[in-house]
């Protein structure tokens, strides 16, 4: 039986952006519902793993900067368990997702991207960014490049974007 949900768990509101434009507006990934939650922050409750819809496929998109790889084991156990997760995808983001876009744009610093003068004024501007695609095709956006690196630290759980990807 194929899979029916997408369910993605990002880090911060940064990522839900991306995630939102890489879904709806470019159509390079799976569509699904885009949730904040750090999986190498916070451990996954039986509430909010009860909200999960039968037979979805659950992405985990999480920084490596940390190294901090207890929490996020320990949520892929407990969605391992879920009866309702049919696929878990855990996609790195190495370091983060400042360093993705200079991986896959034609930037050198992540302001670049946003026109902003400083990395919390990027932050800051990312989100309030109402055209995300523009703005990643004004910088010559390789999706090929995004989320493609894996971590040494986290060698056993490797990046899976592919499984999302639609182009």
């Amino acid at each position: 039986m194929a899979t029916k949900y997408y369910l993605y768990y990002v880090e911060g509101e940064d990522e839900k952006k991306v995630v939102d434009t890489l879904k709806k507006d470019m159509k390079l990934i799976r569509p699904g519902v885009s949730q904040v939650f750090n999986v190498v922050e916070n451990e996954l409750t039986n509430a909010r793993l009860m909200t999960i819809k039968e037979n979805t496929t659950v992405v985990l998109i999480f920084d490596t900067d940390t190294g901090n790889t207890e929490k996020v084991r320990k949520n892929i156990e407990l969605l391992k368990k879920a009866r309702n997760v049919k696929e878990i995808v855990c996609i790195t983001q190495v370091k983060n997702l400042e360093d993705e876009w200079v991986r896959s744009c034609d930037v050198k610093k992540p302001q670049e991207l946003t026109g902003s003068d400083s990395l919390t004024n990027y932050k800051r501007a990312l989100r309030k960014i109402t055209n995300l695609d523009k703005k990643l095709k004004e910088h010559h956006f390789d999706f090929q490049k995004f989320w493609k690196k894996s971590d040494p630290v986290y060698e056993d759980i490797k990046n899976e974007s592919d499984k999302i990807r639609l182009k």
